[in-house]
């Protein structure tokens, strides 16, 4: 083996090597925001209940105020 053919060899492996890194990067990075997205649907799940459970008192009221009942 030449001596070019060697560098190129250790060229061609240390770019496997860089993108073996970039690749663990982006799937650490792919898995953080998974678990960011886990949460922000959870938590718009909760939100959305909370806005039915308003939405739901808010429409008692209402049928209230046209019966007139005294609130």
């Amino acid at each position: 083996m030449t001596e070019s053919m060697r560098a190129e060899m250790i060229e061609w492996q240390v770019r496997a090597a860089d993108l073996q890194n970039s690749v663990e990067r982006l799937r650490e990075e792919r898995d953080a925001a998974r678990s960011s997205i886990d949460l922000l649907m959870h938590e718009n799940a909760s939100l959305e209940e909370k806005i039915h459970d308003q939405q739901s008192i808010i429409d008692r009221l209402r049928l209230h105020i046209a019966q007139g009942v005294e609130l």
